[in-house]
């Protein structure tokens, strides 16, 4: 019984040989070029902005920047560490208006910079109106 299990089985394994060794192999594609690649090795910012350029006080707002053949970056004033990013995002929570700037350095000490302001209302925030808790209110 084994006899013909083992025939079978060396039969299927000689097709699938047959079939994989009488495909050419296939053809190398060129790796694609980055969209960055059009930047060369110059230092690029190529976004700062914030989602919401007015605030209240008290608010956060988020901060987004991106950079290309960034040695560094520095972010003044210094309210979260930032480092060489195509795209990276932080909150803020600014106590007032603050203009916040974004500053790139190349290997070749090439320096770019950007500049982002956002402003915060000193309004007062009211607290949200409650109904005070009596016997009626309860049942």
């Amino acid at each position: 019984m084994w006899i013909p299990v083992l025939l079978s089985v060396l039969y299927t394994g000689w097709v699938f040989w047959q079939r994989h060794d009488s495909q050419p192999p296939p053809k190398r594609l060129r790796a694609e070029v980055t969209p960055l690649a059009e930047y060369g090795d110059k230092v690029k910012i190529l976004q700062f902005y914030t989602g919401a350029s007015r605030i209240a006080a008290g608010e956060k707002a988020l901060v987004c920047y991106g950079v290309v053949n960034a040695a560094s970056v520095r972010l003044h004033p210094p309210v979260e560490l930032v480092w060489p990013a195509v795209s990276r995002c932080f909150e803020v929570a600014p106590a007032k208006t603050t203009r916040y700037t974004l500053t790139a350095e190349g290997a070749d000490h090439t320096v770019v910079s950007a500049s982002i302001e956002i402003a915060v209302s000193q309004g007062s925030r009211q607290a949200p109106a409650t109904t005070p808790k009596t016997e009626e209110n309860i049942r």
